[in-house]
């Protein structure tokens, strides 16, 4: 029984992975940025991902980008990360396309 549980706790914690991509205003290869609400990015970035063969399983959003959002050029960030859970064979894929690991 306590292999059971060590089996569950470890499935749970490889399957609550976060990756996250700091938002640009306007550069990012979905084509989405500040202008765009949080469900037409998920729709975006969904579909971008699904193209590239990589499984979406969940997408947030949290306010704790690093990038600067004070200035005005495209790849300035909004202020937001968009976090993405995927399955873990394609975390090599979407550490490729510069996802980071949370």
């Amino acid at each position: 029984m306590l292999v059971a549980v060590l089996a569950i706790s470890c499935e749970k914690e490889e399957s609550s992975t976060q990756f996250y991509w700091e938002q640009t205003k306007c550069s990012d290869p979905w084509g989405t940025g500040e202008n765009n609400t949080n469900t037409e990015t998920v729709l975006a970035v969904t579909k971008y991902l699904e193209d590239e063969g990589i499984s979406v399983l969940n997408v947030e959003f949290d306010n704790n980008s690093e990038l600067d959002s004070l200035c005005e050029s495209c790849g300035c960030g909004t202020g937001k990360r968009i976090l993405l859970i995927v399955p873990e064979q394609d975390y090599s894929d979407i550490e490729s396309l510069n996802f980071v690991r949370k």
